[in-house]
C-alpha cells in the first residue's frame, strides 16, 4: 500500500519522476507567472502518468528498526498544530517540528487525535500553501502509523463537507484517499470515498477534480458500470471549459485508457486559434495513442518552428504510423 496521490496544480512534488504533467506544470508557471526564466526541459513520454504530489508511498517491514531520535512528539505535535503561540505563525518552526516525528510509527493516540483534529481545521495564521503543505506532510504522517489510525479515511472525508477548506488542501485529502482506497476492507467506507472523488470530479472548475478522476482510475475493485462512469467524467473534464490543470489530466487519461471519443474535443483544441504550448503537448501526447494519418499534418505543422512542441509532436507521429503499418515521412 503506498504512503500517503493539480494550478496549474498539483505541484508541490517529491515522487513523481518526471513525468508529463510535472514538467508541463513546471513550464506553465514559468510562462504565465514569469517568475523567472527557466531552461525548457525535455518533453518525456507522453504516456506518463501524472505524479502523486507529495503523498509518498508507505513501506512497511517487519525487520528491526533503529530507534528513533528521542523527542517528545507531544510537544511537537503542539507546535505542528499551531498550539504553541510563540510558533503558530513560523511555518519553519512548525515544518521543523514534524520532520522531528516524521519517522515516528509508534506516535501516542493522543498525538494521532490531535493531528487528525488539526487537519479540520480552518483558522491557520499561516498561508494557504503552507498550510496546505504541512497537513499533506500530517497525512503522510498518519498514514504511516502502525497501524493507521482507523479514522484517517473520515476524518479526510469529513473536510469535504460545508466548503471551508481551500481547494489545495482538498487536492492533497484526494491524494491520500486515493493511496488508500484499495486497502480499504469496509464496503461502506469505500463507498464514501468514491463518492467523494466523483462528486469532486464533476466539479469542472477546480484543479483537483483532474486529481479525483485520477483516484477513479486507480480503483482496482471498479465495476463496469464504475468504470464507464470513469469514461464520462473524464470526458466531460475534456472540454475546453474545464479547469486547465483538470482537463490535461482528463486528456492524457483518455489517451492512456484509449478513449477515441476524446479524438474530436483533441483535433479542435489543436487546430483553435489561440495557442496554448502546455495543452498541446499533452493533446499530441494522446492523439499519438488515439489518432490516424489524418492527424499527422496537424501535427506536423504544430512542430515547426517550436521547440516546445517538436518533440511530443515527432512521437506522437511516430507511434501513429508504428500502429497503421510504419512508413516514413
Amino acid at each position: 500500500m503506498n504512503k500517503g496521490h493539480s494550478r496549474h496544480r498539483h505541484i508541490l512534488a517529491v515522487i513523481g519522476g518526471g513525468t508529463l504533467l510535472l514538467v508541463c506544470v513546471a513550464i506553465l508557471l514559468a510562462m504565465r507567472n514569469g517568475r523567472r526564466e527557466t531552461p525548457l526541459p525535455p518533453v518525456p513520454d507522453v504516456t506518463s502518468t501524472p505524479s502523486e504530489v507529495r503523498v509518498k508511498p508507505v513501506v512497511r517491514k517487519d525487520a528491526a528498526r533503529k530507534p528513533a531520535v528521542v523527542v517528545s512528539a507531544s510537544r511537537a505535535v503542539a507546535v505542528v498544530c499551531g498550539a504553541d503561540e510563540a510558533t503558530a505563525d513560523r511555518y519553519e518552526a512548525r515544518n521543523d517540528a514534524l520532520r522531528a516525528i516524521a519517522r515516528r510509527r509508534d506516535l501516542p493516540k493522543e498525538d494521532v487525535a490531535a493531528l487528525i483534529d488539526y487537519l479540520a481545521t480552518t483558522n491557520d495564521p499561516l498561508r494557504v500553501e503552507r498550510v496546505a503543505a504541512l497537513k499533506n506532510d500530517v497525512m503522510n504522517l498518519l498514514r504511516s502509523q502502525e497501524p493507521p489510525p482507523a479514522n484517517l479515511a473520515e476524518a479526510l472525508i469529513a473536510m469535504f463537507d460545508g466548503g471551508r477548506h481551500p481547494p489545495a488542501v482538498l487536492d492533497y485529502c484526494i491524494q491520500h484517499l486515493g493511496a488508500m482506497q484499495n486497502g480499504i476492507a469496509d464496503d461502506a467506507l469505500r463507498r464514501r470515498v468514491r463518492e467523494v472523488f466523483v462528486r469532486t470530479a464533476r466539479q469542472r472548475k477546480l484543479p483537483c477534480a483532474g486529481t479525483a478522476l485520477y483516484s477513479l482510475a486507480d480503483d482496482r475493485r471498479a465495476t463496469s458500470a464504475q468504470r464507464s462512469e470513469l469514461r464520462r467524467l473524464a470526458l466531460a473534464l475534456c472540454a475546453a471549459d474545464a479547469n486547465a490543470a483538470a482537463r490535461m489530466s482528463a486528456i492524457q487519461l483518455a489517451g492512456e485508457r484509449g478513449w477515441r471519443e476524446a479524438l474530436p474535443l483533441l483535433r479542435e483544441t489543436l487546430s483553435a486559434p489561440a495557442r496554448d504550448a502546455v495543452l498541446d503537448i499533452v493533446c499530441m501526447g494522446s492523439v499519438g495513442l488515439l489518432g490516424d494519418a489524418s492527424d499527422i499534418p496537424r501535427l506536423s505543422r504544430l512542430a515547426e518552428g517550436d521547440v516546445r512542441r517538436a518533440a511530443a509532436a515527432e512521437t506522437a507521429i511516430r507511434r501513429i504510423r508504428e500502429r497503421e503499418g510504419g512508413g516514413r515521412r
